[in-house]
């Protein structure tokens, strides 16, 4: 009994690692979307996407694919389907210029990832989604109910579908409410409460031949009148659609070929070209929070640093892998203020020419495990511990007025990573990691997002492309951590790797 379920792991994970990427099809899409906001337009993109030439309906596929979701599920005979989904929630206030919503702060984008649970045996197919916000800008919450009723035809498909909403209070207030500061005589504040938005929609998919596919989307959206009555909404529904063109060519690497001539050591050095954000809060020794400053409040700053980036990653085995990562960053800028400026037990009067020193260093160790690794594909997932100093000085030009805001930490962290071969030199790698807390001495978030592009030249060297985005927040509890700080660095990279 005690072997039950080691074997029924063993056969998840062989279901997870036989699975082909070339069923899929690589397209170009085109979307309009109405924004519910005073003074905005109707938002028009174009974007990449990955897509089944059979909708997800039709299939037991792990990998799903569906509207703005993709996660993974695992189906029974039965009819049940569950999983975990994540999307990107892009609703936000538009360009800065629009004076109806000046005054207002910015409603971000944000990640959302939750639960499925579905039905499938019926003629009508429902599915259950909840949704939290992985960056926790409001700590709201969404859930879905959808009704589709699928119909596979030979060269296609038509999956018409109605949805209904549930906004909590949190996210109704982030994204709809005003806050007392936001207000104005023509704009009064505003607390909304739970909201339930209701949406009916269609997709539509068709072979063009064996290997294009034309999908198209249109849907309509009426928003509960707890929404609508927000000052700041002058829309009572919102339209939506999309049209795209997929191109199934095989690009991926076919999943049974041997990884010949696999190194177990690449070294990797980046040069990162990185853009800081980067916000001090300096406690002072009477425990006064002090003044919250902002990059942009201190002597001016160079937008981009050039950086040098290490990493080291040890395969052991097939599925096993050790990582190792060190950046530095370091910056300095000096200018005289026009205005006085407290910073902790520390005033600096307005003609003081001003130092600043912007420090921040990330050493991180980790163990990774591949879910499913192959020659066309690597699925897997991350735990290690990051070390983050970060540290902001202010001092005038003598020296003889200086304060600090420094936080050191060793935060546990957990990510996801994949990557997929395009062909057999070129590689597509993307990486998540993410970590929140509040214990002992901190509160706060670290997280990173990275996505490369590589060639490998030859068996021993290769090169490639990237973007990187950090963030990390930290609260010390503990005096002696003197404050808060918060750092956003992102950029392009490019880098060259070793293989031993």
């Amino acid at each position: 009994m005690s072997a039950a379920p080691v074997v029924h792991a063993g056969k998840l994970l062989d279901y997870i690692r036989d699975y082909d990427l070339n069923n899929y099809a690589l397209g170009l899409a085109f979307g309009v979307s109405q924004n519910p906001y005073l003074g905005t337009s109707t938002g028009k993109f174009a974007y990449p996407y990955l897509t089944s030439f059979r909708h997800s309906a039709f299939t037991d596929d792990w990998l799903l694919i569906r509207g703005e979701n993709m996660g993974i599920r695992f189906t029974d005979e039965s009819g049940w389907e569950i999983g975990l989904i994540g999307r990107i929630q892009t609703l936000g206030l538009g360009a800065d210029n629009n004076l109806e919503l000046l005054g207002l702060d910015e409603r971000r984008w944000s990640i959302e990832a939750g639960p499925i649970l579905g039905w499938r045996r019926w003629p009508v197919h429902v599915q259950l989604r909840s949704y939290w916000e992985i960056p926790n800008r409001h700590e709201g919450t969404t859930s879905e109910i959808e009704f589709s009723l699928p119909t596979e035809f030979r060269r296609g498909f038509v999956v018409p579908a109605v949805k209904f909403s549930y906004l909590s209070s949190d996210y109704a207030q982030y994204y709809f409410g005003v806050a007392s500061h936001e207000a104005t005589p023509s704009r009064p504040e505003y607390r909304p409460g739970d909201a339930v938005n209701s949406w009916v929609g269609v997709y539509l998919g068709y072979q063009l031949s064996e290997q294009w596919l034309l999908k198209t989307s249109v849907g309509v959206e009426w928003l509960d009148s707890v929404v609508t009555d927000s000052p700041i909404v002058n829309k009572d529904r919102l339209w939506s659609g999309s049209i795209g063109l997929a191109y199934n060519a095989d690009i991926f690497q076919p999943r049974d070929t041997e990884r010949a001539g696999e190194r177990a050591l690449e070294i990797r050095v980046s040069a990162l070209s990185s853009g800081l954000d980067i916000e001090a809060q300096r406690f002072s020794s009477a425990g006064d929070d002090g003044i919250s400053l902002a990059a942009d409040d201190l002597p001016r700053r160079d937008s981009r640093e050039t950086l040098v980036k290490l990493d080291a990653y040890v395969r052991i085995g097939t599925f096993h892998r050790l990582e190792i990562g060190f950046v530095d960053d370091n910056r300095r800028s000096s200018d005289t203020i026009e205005q006085d400026l407290q910073f902790g037990d520390q005033e600096f009067v307005a003609g003081t020419e001003l130092k600043a020193e912007f420090a921040s260093r990330r050493v991180r160790f980790a163990y990774a495990y591949s879910l499913m690794r192959d020659a066309q594909k690597e699925l897997g997932v991350t735990a290690g511990l990051t070390l983050t100093q970060l540290e902001v000085e202010l001092a005038d030009a003598d020296r003889s007025q200086v304060e600090k805001a420094a936080v050191d930490s060793l935060l546990p962290t957990m990510g996801i990573f994949g990557s997929v071969s395009l062909g057999s030199t070129w590689k597509l790698g993307a990486e998540l990691r993410f970590f929140a807390l509040d214990f002992d001495r901190y509160n706060g978030y670290s997280g990173f997002a990275g996505l490369t592009l590589d060639r490998k030249i030859g068996d021993a060297v290769g090169l490639g492309f990237g973007y990187d985005y950090y963030g990390t927040r930290l609260n010390a509890k503990d005096e002696d951590l003197r404050g808060t700080l918060r750092l956003k660095a992102h950029g392009p990279r490019v880098y060259l790797s070793a293989f031993f």
